[in-house]
């Protein structure tokens, strides 16, 4: 009797995660700590502190100010549960230290410009390319890409 596809099937991060060594699990956990950081703490506090690295167990925090490392030594115990309940990590405790954190940038993408490669340009492209291949579909495809080829970057040395 075949399974139903729908009630078998899993999200692959959940079956990697679950035939990983423990210790590769406690890093994938730490992972997802660091990435919801704001649902532990609160996003004011998120926007002023990082988890940076696990030292013999205990979460090293990062934080911009004093004040920042002061608010994170005082909420531990309620971080720490947070921590149980969200990601199944049995910590002894919080370190926060001051320190620069680094803010992430966010890269606004390069603008795509469109190319307009003209019908001779291929005609002439494709009269090159079919006296040597002899498919022509492959001919045209070649003939196409070498054409947008030198309208994006022209023609290249001369000879």
């Amino acid at each position: 009797m075949a399974r139903n596809r729908s009630e078998s099937a899993q999200a692959l991060g959940s079956v990697i995660a679950t035939h990983l060594p423990p210790v590769f699990q406690i890093a994938c956990r730490l992972s997802d700590m660091e990435r919801r950081w704001g649902d532990v703490v609160g996003p004011q506090l998120a926007s002023r502190t990082k988890p940076v690295s696990l030292e013999h167990n205990v979460v090293i925090v990062a934080c911009e100010s004093p004040a920042a490392a002061q608010m994170i030594r005082m909420a531990a115990g309620s971080i720490l549960v947070r921590v149980r309940k969200l990601f199944g990590l049995e910590l002894p405790g919080i370190r926060a230290v001051v320190r620069r954190i680094e803010k992430e940038r966010r890269r606004t993408p390069p603008r795509r410009r469109e190319i307009y490669v003209s019908q001779k340009a291929i005609d002439e492209a494709y009269a090159e390319a079919s006296a040597s291949i002899h498919d022509r579909d492959t001919a045209m495809a070649i003939a196409r890409m070498r054409a947008a080829a030198e309208a994006k970057y022209g023609r290249g040395r001369k000879k």
